[in-house]
């Protein structure tokens, strides 16, 4: 019986992570105008091509780690683990602090705490719907 509880327990999960995942890679139009409102909002200039394909790989990589994750409850500091990982691995600042690429980062960032809170609440509509408002 602990059995099946424990096999349930673990396709909700893998449930849950899966949902997370697309969410996280849907809506790349939207998406790509929510970047674009918020270069505004910072005064940056348009995002370019390579800000899209930055703002796609930290997407792909932020997938990678909720699927190899064994917890979806996430707390500031793991947040900032997360983004500070995303900063070295996907931004090359040995010749100065590239504010464009962080500003993406931090994008994606508060795109996944969006999408986790989302889950928090119990939304059972569409995981993430109001994402793109960021």
């Amino acid at each position: 019986m602990q059995e099946n509880e424990q096999t349930a327990d673990e396709n909700e999960v893998a449930a849950v992570k899966r949902s997370i995942i697309d969410a996280l890679g849907g809506k790349h139009y939207e998406c790509m105008q929510a970047l674009d409102r918020k270069f505004s909002e910072l005064g940056l200039d348009t995002p370019v091509k390579e800000n899209y394909v930055l703002m796609k790989d930290a997407i792909v990589k932020l997938q990678e780690v909720i699927r190899d994750s064994d917890n979806l409850e996430y707390s500031y500091y793991d947040y900032e683990e997360v983004t500070k990982e995303l900063y070295e691995e996907l931004l090359d600042e040995e010749s100065g602090i590239d504010l464009r690429g962080r500003a993406i980062i931090d994008f994606v960032i508060n795109r996944l705490r969006a999408i986790l809170e989302g889950f928090e609440v119990g939304d059972e509509s569409e995981p993430g719907r109001d994402t793109m408002q960021l």
